[in-house]
């Protein structure tokens, strides 16, 4: 399914059904099951009849004292997190404790404060993780309270219905994810007098001509690894190595006919020096500093914010570079992200909870005040007003950067801005990604709840990611990987995963 941008909110839908049903079958939660969580149930629901809707409606909801919020994404303390709290708490007069986590630590820390009993009042959740917390009871039901709120109605009804697990909604989505989006060194397509590839073979012909003809290009083209389609896909071209839903019925991606293609054009294309010979063991931020240093001709990475960001870091180093993000080749698949669903413990009381809720989730989706605070940050230190225009200002670390986003991304947001001073010119670059990943980009495939690829996630993902390394790395053939791979998954129940996903 294409995505358009009229329909910004409602890219999460189809996302989020998946997402918010995966959770028992994603490894990012296989430890959580074994953490002790509260020992509170969700918040139960009230009444139905219409006047205790209406006394609850009308009642008045306490202001929390203060909010702990583990974060591990958005703005950091060398760009004004400690004075986006100050402003925070000068508006709003609740202590704000905020505890920001490394993203590659963010999980294990969460299920340590769980198990610690020093749980945050709101913390974040992938969508393919959130059922596991409800099951658990670790979560609060949102229900009546995102249904009484003043956000509700201004948000597409999909997104509402995309969350709900049987019939509740236990989260709230931050803003609308986005898509990986394929981008090229401009000034080196020019330089070759070569356009926009098109097709594989115009593809591979583009990545020799940088290796061969480009004297600073030490890599071709780079990448996070090798298990995870999105990041790659030219030569994934429609293969998926994860469980797909194909003809209506889920499958195991690596056993499709396709996935032998796929390998064989990675092996290929990592033999002739096209690929980054770290790509096993590469990092994303590896990736992100090759690009950064000028070295890199192609880099699959998110759409919007991050075209600006690709684009600025790199001619701090390449002044005269040109960066594009390209529309993907014949038989290529862009792909959204699984998105990030703000949540509240069940470790906090209701009535807290219930103050949290208002003070906090209403106040960021509020179309006015709240909203440019979570969106842009804080006025003449990340933006400054000129007439109708919100014009952000360099960032506090990079002066040769732009701040463009303090928790939510502006044109990313669930809920459409109400203020009418606060239009935003966008970076050429942002709009330029964004159409291609709104264009093109698709949803991921609807995950049901598997109970045995809860169990299995954490070795299966070991068992594909050495095959796939071996392959392309050459040292075994496409034919003795995919036996490999079909043989230990067996062994793990892998046909068992893909029974359960069919039931």
């Amino acid at each position: 399914m294409k995505m358009m941008k009229k329909v910004a909110s409602t890219a999460l839908v189809g996302l989020m059904v998946g997402s918010s049903l995966v959770g028992c079958g994603n490894s990012a939660t296989t430890s959580t099951n074994d953490t002790q969580s509260p020992d509170k149930a969700p918040a139960t629901e009230s009444s139905t009849t219409p006047a205790a809707d209406a006394a609850e409606a009308n009642k008045e909801v306490s202001k929390p004292e203060k909010i702990h919020w583990m974060v591990h994404s958005g703005m950091n303390a060398e760009n004004g997190s400690d004075q986006w709290v100050e402003e925070f708490e000068k508006k709003t007069g609740i202590d704000m404790e905020l505890e920001m986590v490394s993203n590659n630590e963010y999980k294990t820390i969460l299920e340590l404060a769980f198990a610690s009993g020093r749980v945050p009042n709101v913390f974040d959740l992938t969508g393919e993780n959130l059922a596991i917390y409800v099951k658990q009871g670790a979560i609060r039901d949102l229900t009546d309270w995102v249904k009484n709120s003043d956000f509700y109605d201004r948000v597409d009804p999909g997104v509402w219905e995309a969350v709900e697990l049987d019939g509740k909604i236990y989260a709230v989505p931050i803003e609308v994810p986005s898509a990986a989006v394929t981008y090229v060194r401009k000034d080196w397509l020019d330089r070759l007098g070569m356009d926009i590839p098109t097709t594989y073979d115009e593809f591979t012909a583009m990545l020799t001509a940088f290796k061969n003809d480009i004297p600073e290009c030490t890599v071709p083209l780079t990448a996070p690894g090798l298990k995870v389609s999105m990041n790659l896909p030219e030569f994934f071209l429609g293969a998926n190595p994860d469980f797909i839903k194909k003809d209506g019925k889920w499958v195991n991606g690596m056993l499709e006919p396709n996935m032998a293609d796929a390998l064989q054009r990675l092996q290929d294309a990592y033999k002739d020096g096209l690929i980054d010979l770290e790509v096993v063991t590469n990092t994303t931020s590896n990736c992100r500093d090759q690009w950064y240093s000028g070295s890199v001709g192609v880099f699959t990475y998110w759409g919007g914010n991050w075209g600006q960001t690709l684009t600025e870091r790199l001619q701090v180093n390449v002044p005269e570079a040109e960066v594009v993000a390209i529309p993907p080749i014949e038989g290529a698949v862009y792909e959204y992200a699984v998105p990030t669903l703000l949540c509240i413990s069940a470790d906090t009381p209701e009535e807290e909870a219930e103050g949290i809720f208002k003070y906090f989730f209403e106040y960021m989706h509020d179309g006015g005040e709240g909203q440019v605070l979570f969106q842009s940050g804080v006025e003449n230190l990340h933006w400054k007003q000129e007439g109708d225009k919100l014009v952000q200002l360099p960032t506090l670390s990079n002066p040769d950067e732009t701040f463009r986003k303090a928790w939510i991304t502006p044109w990313m947001s669930i809920s459409p801005l109400e203020v009418t001073d606060k239009n935003l010119d966008l970076a050429q670059s942002v709009v330029d990604s964004l159409e291609i990943a709104n264009t093109y980009a698709e949803q991921k495939s609807v995950y049901p709840v598997s109970d045995t690829l809860t169990k299995i996630k954490s070795d299966l993902t070991l068992v594909k990611e050495n095959v796939i390394a071996n392959v392309v790395m050459g040292n075994m053939s496409v034919e003795e990987g995919l036996n490999k791979y079909k043989e230990e998954a067996s062994m793990l129940g892998a046909d068992k995963v893909v029974e359960e996903m069919n039931q």
